[in-house]
């Protein structure tokens, strides 16, 4: 697989009101400068506000989450607030269905949390008698978009002011995309296997025991049709990638790209490098500087596969995506 700088920007649904249309219910917007002015770079923005699609105008009456009992298990409606007999769930929930297929193409989605409707996760439910539950909830239409799409990278407005949320975001919505453009449909099982080879070292700087696990699957390639095992092995590697990478899997997975270089180092090139890798492990160089150390030694390797790897392209980081003030 090769490794291609992005020269486009990736589709990307997001909440109207965090681009700054002023579509909420009190007629006001929640615009996120983190989306429209950084990750705009990056992202082609397909804004869709559900509450407004179905009809409930601009400014509107609130609605929230409502439990119909305390019990685990019990039914969660969207209401209105003013006005009870509102109930919004089954219209939220297909407008979802409806814009399913124009969905297809967008590689990752950003919602407004706290949205009864688009809320991912933390949202407010009630009981019928007005009285807050908890916050356990999941808004209406992002809990749809998660049916219908379970390995698309969702994320919600405000916890991308964050920078390690962010660059995780961005790396997770780079991998779906990739696997779209590079995999594609019919699932060829070569390139699935060659997708997995590309990642691998990113995957075990993400999580080491399930990338071992993953690649204990792909080892019986055979054993599964081609598009459920394509299926499987997407909804593995998105699965890895939202586990943050740990300074103490990326030491490892450093030390992995190391080892295949070491034969084409002298000893004190060697030996500089493996200062380098410790003193990231110990938080006292960032990865950036590791990984430019890396690529610099990367053309005396004669082997593709370490050509392939993620791990050693461009990082969000680097893209200046990640250093937002």
């Amino acid at each position: 697989m090769k490794i291609e700088l992005l020269v486009r920007r990736i589709p990307v649904g997001i909440s109207q009101c965090a681009m700054g249309d002023p579509v909420r219910y009190n007629a006001g917007h929640k615009h996120s400068k983190v989306c429209t002015e950084l990750l705009s770079r990056c992202f082609e923005f397909v804004p869709l506000c559900p509450e407004v699609a179905i009809g409930l105008g601009v400014p509107r009456d609130p609605i929230r989450l409502v439990k119909d009992d305390s019990s685990p298990d019990a039914a969660v409606r969207a209401l209105g607030v003013v006005d009870e007999s509102l109930d919004v769930t089954r219209p939220l929930r297909a407008y979802a269905d409806q814009v399913a297929p124009r969905l297809q193409s967008v590689r990752g989605y950003i919602l407004m949390q706290n949205s009864p409707s688009c809320g991912l996760a933390g949202v407010r439910r009630y009981l019928p008698n007005g009285h807050g539950i908890d916050s356990g909830g999941t808004g209406v239409f992002a809990q749809r978009l998660r049916e219908l799409f379970p390995h698309l990278p969702m994320e919600e407005v405000g916890r991308l002011n964050n920078s390690e949320i962010r660059e995780n975001f961005l790396t997770r919505v780079f991998a779906y995309d990739a696997w779209f453009r590079y995999v594609g449909e019919p699932v060829g099982p070569a390139r699935v296997i060659e997708f997995f080879t590309a990642y691998k070292y990113l995957l075990l700087a993400h999580h080491q025991h399930k990338t071992r696990e993953l690649g204990q699957l792909l080892a019986n390639v055979g054993a599964l049709e081609p598009n459920q095992l394509g299926l499987s092995v997407l909804g593995h590697i998105m699965d890895i990638l939202s586990h943050p990478a740990s300074r103490k899997d990326r030491t490892n997975a450093l030390m992995h790209v190391q080892g295949h270089l070491k034969h084409y180092l002298n000893r004190s090139e060697r030996a500089e490098l493996t200062r380098l890798i410790d003193d990231y492990r110990q938080g006292l160089k960032p990865v950036s500087a590791v990984l430019t150390l890396l690529r610099h030694y990367l053309p005396r390797s004669p082997h593709q596969f370490i050509h392939s790897q993620l791990l050693l392209a461009a990082e969000p980081a680097e893209l200046g995506l990640c250093d937002f003030h």
